[in-house]
């Protein structure tokens, strides 16, 4: 039987893997912040486009990144 040490995934899929986690990470810094001072104080700011509409779609296709890292075929040599 002919065993190959072969890893897993190739350098293609660590890099979408990696630019996954990039994304999620970018997603979750732009909905930091936007807190008010005081407990009993409001901050329209936690409803801005950026929280709402733009951080989301980071985390969305962070989630999607990496399942597309796994479908991707392999580039046999």
């Amino acid at each position: 039987m002919d065993t190959k040490n072969t890893f897993l995934f190739d350098r293609r899929k660590y890099v979408v893997l990696l630019a996954g986690l990039l994304m999620l990470v970018i997603g979750f810094a732009l909905m930091l912040g936007g807190g008010a001072e005081a407990q009993n104080e409001f901050n329209p700011e936690i409803f801005s486009a950026q929280r709402i509409g733009v951080a989301p779609w980071f985390l969305f296709i962070g989630l999607v990144l990496p399942i597309i890292a796994i479908m991707i075929p392999r580039k046999e040599a």
